[in-house]
């Protein structure tokens, strides 16, 4: 229901809609009365607190996931102690709240691109289900690394975003580092019409997939030739593996 009344509110006043970009809380407390601003702010805190919770768990089994040999609590007061600070910096510092945000979306969603073409290439590869033991341990047949689609993301990321630029320069110029290759491939440099198309994170898509179903066949084809169990099932069951 708030939701719903935000979206309605901000769509009624273009000036609003602008100031609650740069400053939403500020905004809205300039138009609310007092007691619909507090419910406001306590739906708001909730939301945050539960997200945040959620957030905190989830990126600290990924940064365990990455090798961080530390106690999981210890994982996500790393993760926390990162996040308060980027808030901290967003809130009292940042010039604008959505350009930073957007901007770091269109970052992120680089990468993004690249791991989902991959993923969806290595799907596209397998005839047989993922071993369910093998992918929680690192002496299974997935290992621990796979090399080769670390460096398809890492080509395709840095590929991606030389075809995307930071639509927000002066909120958040610590992103104006993009775009490079706009120039270089006669598409208009910054400042052409295909700046704005966001090719980079299609193409990222596109690489990693290709860079999955070319590079990763053989490596697809010699994990599914061990057969569907995994070592760990297979040697719980008394069977031979293969």
């Amino acid at each position: 229901m708030l939701v719903l009344y935000g979206l309605l509110l901000a769509g009624s006043d273009p000036a609003l809609m602008e100031g609650i970009a740069n400053d939403p809380i500020g905004t809205l407390a300039t138009l609310l009365p007092t007691w619909m601003l507090v419910i406001f702010l306590v739906a708001v805190i909730l939301s945050l607190v539960s997200g945040a919770v959620l957030g905190i768990y989830s990126s600290g089994l990924t940064l365990l996931s990455l090798g961080v040999r530390i106690p999981r609590p210890t994982a996500a007061l790393v993760d926390g102690i990162i996040l308060t600070l980027g808030t901290i910096w967003v809130v009292f510092f940042a010039q604008s709240f959505l350009g930073p945000f957007q901007s770091f979306l269109i970052t992120l969603g680089v990468p993004l691109a690249a791991w989902a073409g991959l993923m969806i290439g290595d799907i596209w590869l397998r005839h047989r289900d993922y071993a369910d033991d093998d992918l929680f341990t690192t002496s299974g047949r997935y290992g621990a690394w796979d090399w080769t689609s670390v460096g398809t993301m890492a080509v395709a990321s840095v590929i991606g975003w030389g075809l995307v630029i930071n639509l927000f320069a002066d909120a958040a110029s610590w992103n104006n580092w993009q775009g490079y290759l706009l120039g270089p491939l006669g598409l208009g440099g910054r400042d052409g019409d295909w700046a704005y198309a966001n090719l980079g994170v299609l193409i990222a898509l596109v690489l990693g997939l290709l860079g999955s179903l070319v590079l990763r066949r053989g490596t697809v084809r010699r994990q599914e030739a061990l057969g569907d169990g995994s070592a760990a099932s297979s040697e719980r069951a008394g069977e031979p593996v293969g």
